[in-house]
C-alpha cells in the first residue's frame, strides 16, 4: 500500500489540480483485494485468516460495500470447513444484502441455504428448517427440492443431516451443490 501512496503522491505532484488524498485513494483500492482475496482464502479453509481480512478491508475503506456474495462466500465455506459460529453473522449479512439488490434478489434463497446449512450446524434447527424451506419453495428443480426436504425431515426428527461424511461431499464438489 506504501508504493501506491507514493504513486499517487506523485500523479499529484505532476497535476497539483487532481483531488484525491493519496492514502484515502491506496485505501479504497487495497480494501477490494482484500475481500477478494479473503474469498479465496475462505475457499481454502483458512476462514479466520478470511474473516480478518474481511474486516481489514472494512477498517481501510469504512464505506466499502462487501456484496452478498462475498458474505455467501464465506458464510457457506466457513460452515463446510467447521466454522459454522464464526460465519453466521457473514451469513446474515449475505442474505440481508441480497434483499436489498435486485441482481441477488433472484437468488437469495441459495444464501438462504448457506445460512440454513450454518443455522443446523450450530442448533438453531428452527431457523434452518425455514431456510430450506425457502430453497423447497423456490427451486424448480425436484432433485434439489427432494434433498433440501430431506433435509426439513430429518432435522424435524431430531437428527443431523450434516454429517462429517456430508460435509466432506459438499467440499469435494468444489464448494457443494449451491444453486
Amino acid at each position: 500500500m506504501e508504493v501506491a501512496i507514493a504513486n499517487f503522491k506523485k500523479a499529484k505532484e505532476w497535476n497539483p489540480e487532481l483531488e484525491l488524498n493519496p492514502e484515502t485513494k491506496a485505501k479504497q483500492l487495497a480494501g477490494p483485494a482484500k475481500v477478494e482475496q479473503g474469498e479465496q482464502l475462505a475457499k481454502q479453509g483458512e476462514i479466520t485468516k478470511a474473516l480478518s481480512l474481511y474486516k481489514e478491508a472494512q477498517q481501510l475503506d469504512p464505506n466499502l460495500e462487501i456484496n452478498a456474495n462475498y458474505w455467501h462466500e464465506i458464510c457457506w465455506f466457513g460452515s463446510l470447513h467447521g466454522y459454522a459460529a464464526e460465519v453466521i453473522d457473514a451469513c446474515e449479512k449475505a442474505v440481508a444484502k441480497a434483499s436489498k439488490n435486485v441482481l441477488f434478489y433472484k437468488i437469495k434463497a441459495r444464501f438462504k441455504q448457506s445460512r440454513g446449512l450454518a443455522r443446523a450446524l450450530t442448533g438453531d434447527t428452527a431457523g434452518a428448517i425455514s431456510d430450506f424451506q425457502a430453497i423447497v419453495d423456490w427451486t424448480g428443480n425436484d432433485k434439489w427440492k427432494a434433498e433440501r426436504q430431506k433435509w426439513i425431515d430429518e432435522l424435524r426428527a431430531g437428527k443431523n443431516p450434516f454429517t462429517e461424511e456430508v460435509l466432506k461431499v459438499y467440499l469435494r464438489r468444489k464448494g457443494g451443490n449451491r444453486q
